[in-house]
């Protein structure tokens, strides 16, 4: 519930600052600054209008990409169209607007190049957050490697448990989610802030649970790896 409240006050946002941009241009970021000479250069009713439509584009594809995606059972590409929506959206938006500013169409090729640069490096923190987490193993401590990444001390673990079913996930709160693959600090129903390295969301899951009642889940796309695993830490904890 959390989520579809954050989705669709994003949106909503995004749709309302469309309106708010055609009427009032000065709000566009650069355009305000400009010099009273240069913004002769720029067709700002053509401009207003292309980032009316486009962020009205974006907050309404956000809202219905979410519930779309969500009544098809694919919850955790939903929690992720946020983000991809904007960077897409707001990308397109910039190339666009270029043919607006007179003065600076020579120029285009930085823009290009700069949106270029910020794609593969979302494409690269993409990539990263896919890397499966490694587990290595310590006779003090069990360290689970990648994005988000942490060490637990043997003697911190309460119990390890393989459990075919975990709690709703509600919201993010710091980490990545992609695709099938969600890792960092989730706000998880019942157990409150819970750390995830979670590759995909089938069974099995690994739940350990500290002394302090902080929980980490893991699983890998391999089930044999998972049981695996549950059973190398299971070693650990009760020797």
């Amino acid at each position: 519930m959390t989520a579809q409240i954050i989705t669709i006050a994003i949106g909503s946002f995004l749709i309302a600052l469309g309106f708010l941009v055609k009427s009032y241009p000065n709000l566009i970021a650069g355009y305000n600054t400009l010099p009273e000479e240069q913004k002769k250069n720029v067709d700002i009713e053509s401009l207003s209008t292309l980032i009316r439509n486009g962020l009205i584009l974006i907050g309404a594809s956000v809202i219905g990409g979410y519930f779309l995606l969500s009544l098809m059972g694919f919850t955790h590409i939903a929690n992720s169209i946020v983000i991809v929506g904007i960077l897409v959206g707001v990308g397109t938006m910039a190339v666009k607007a270029q043919r607006y500013n007179v003065s600076s169409r020579k120029q285009n090729w930085l823009i290009y190049l700069l949106l270029g640069i910020t794609f593969l490096i979302v494409l690269g923190i993409i990539g990263y957050g896919f890397i499966p987490s490694k587990v290595v193993y310590s006779p003090s401590s069990v360290k689970f490697t990648g994005m988000y990444g942490t060490e637990i001390k043997s003697d911190d673990i309460l119990k390890v448990e393989l459990v075919s079913n975990i709690p709703d996930i509600k919201l993010r709160v710091n980490g990545f989610s992609f695709g099938g693959v969600s890792k960092g600090i989730f706000m998880v129903e019942e157990w409150g802030k819970t750390r995830l390295l979670v590759h995909q969301f089938s069974a099995p899951f690994i739940v350990i649970t500290r002394h302090n009642g902080e929980k980490l889940i893991i699983n890998f796309s391999d089930k044999a790896n998972t049981e695996q695993v549950y059973s190398d830490i299971s070693k650990i904890v009760h020797r």
